[in-house]
C-alpha cells in the first residue's frame, strides 16, 4: 500500500488488472469455484476478489448462477450485478452484440479502481466458456473489454484485462498412474488430480505446460493445460482441463507456440492500456 501511494505522489499511474470469466461448466460447483479463485488470489498477495455479473438475464440451467444464488454464496459485499453491461441480443435471441448501456463500463472501471485501493481485484463474468471462438467474437464480455480499454485510455488510466486466471503460461508437473497416463495420451481432455495440489493448480494460466509423468515407469509427455476445474460427477473431483490433445514427443517450444495460438483464438490473452 505504501509503495502504491508513493507512486501516485510521484505522478505515476498504477497498472491495475481486471479479469473476465465464463462460468461454463461450473454451475453445480460454485463453492469449489470460489474456493479455487480465493486460493489463487491469496497466493498472489490479494484479498478475495469482487465478482461483477454482466449478464442481461440471470437465468439458465447453471443452478449456481440463477437469480441471487451466486450473490448469496459469496455475500453481497463481493457481488455486483451490472445489468447495463448485458447483451440486449440475448433478450431477442438475435445474433451479435448490443450492450444495453455502454457508458456503464465507466462504473465497472470505477469499481475496479476502488477495489485496487483495498488490494482486491474485479472479475466480471457471464456464462460463455471463452470470449472468442477460432479468433472470432463469440461472447459480449470481449466487447465489454473493448469498452473498458476505451474508458481507461480516455482517463489516462493504465489497465490490463485478461481472462481469469491471467498470467503467462508456466510449467507444472504431475505424476499419474499408467491407466490415466494412457488415457491422456489417447485424447482424454481432463486430468484428475488430488486436492493436495489445488494450491499449485488453482491459478495455473491457460496454456501452461504440464509435464505428465507415469508412476513407476520412465514415461512422460508434455500437455498444455488450464487452471483447476471441479466436476460433481463420480462423487466430485478436481481436474485440469487439457487445451490441446496430447502429442507424445512434442517439444516444449513447439507446444508453447501452439498453446499461445490457441489462447489468442479463444480470446484468453492480455489486452492493456499502458
Amino acid at each position: 500500500m505504501l509503495y502504491s501511494r508513493l507512486r501516485r505522489l510521484a505522478g505515476e499511474v498504477e497498472m491495475i488488472t481486471l479479469f473476465s470469466f465464463g462460468y461454463w461448466g461450473w454451475g453445480n460447483a460454485t463453492a469449489q469455484l470460489v474456493e479455487a479463485i480465493d486460493i489463487a488470489e491469496k497466493a498472489r498477495g490479494f484479498k478475495r476478489p469482487i465478482f461483477v455479473d454482466i449478464r442481461l438475464l440471470r437465468q439458465g440451467r447453471a443452478k449456481g448462477f440463477v437469480g441471487d444464488a451466486f450473490r448469496d454464496l459469496v455475500g453481497q459485499s463481493r457481488y455486483v450485478w451490472m445489468q447495463d453491461l448485458g447483451n440486449l441480443k440475448i433478450a431477442t435471441r438475435g445474433r451479435g452484440v448490443k450492450i444495453k448501456r455502454p457508458e456503464a463500463a465507466a462504473d465497472l472501471l470505477d469499481l475496479a479502481l476502488r477495489a485496487a485501493n483495498d488490494r482486491r481485484r474485479v472479475i466480471f463474468f457471464c456464462a460463455c466458456q471463452f470470449p472468442r471462438f477460432e479468433g472470432k467474437l463469440s461472447c459480449h464480455r470481449d466487447t465489454v473489454t473493448d469498452l473498458l480499454l476505451a474508458e481507461a485510455k480516455k482517463r489516462g488510466q493504465s489497465i490490463s484485462v485478461i481472462e481469469w486466471p491471467g498470467g503467462e503460461p508456466t510449467d507444472a508437473r504431475l505424476s499419474v498412474d499408467r491407466k490415466l497416463y494412457s488415457s491422456v495420451v489417447n485424447g482424454r481432455m481432463y486430468i484428475p488430480f488430488d486436492r493436495k495440489h489445488l494450491a499449485d493448480f488453482a491459478g495455473l494460466p491457460w496454456g501452461s505446460i504440464l509435464t505428465l509423468e507415469c508412476d513407476r515407469e520412465e514415461k512422460k509427455t508434455l500437455v498444455a493445460v488450464g487452471p483447476a476445474n471441479f466436476t460433481t460427477s463420480s462423487g466430485g473431483y478436481w481436474r485440469l482441463p487439457v487445451c490441446l490433445p496430447a502429442e507424445v514427443g512434442k517439444r516444449r517450444a513447439e507446444l508453447l507456440r501452439d498453446a499461445e495460438r490457441w489462447r489468442r483464438e479463444c480470446g484468453l490473452h492480455e489486452r492493456r492500456v499502458a
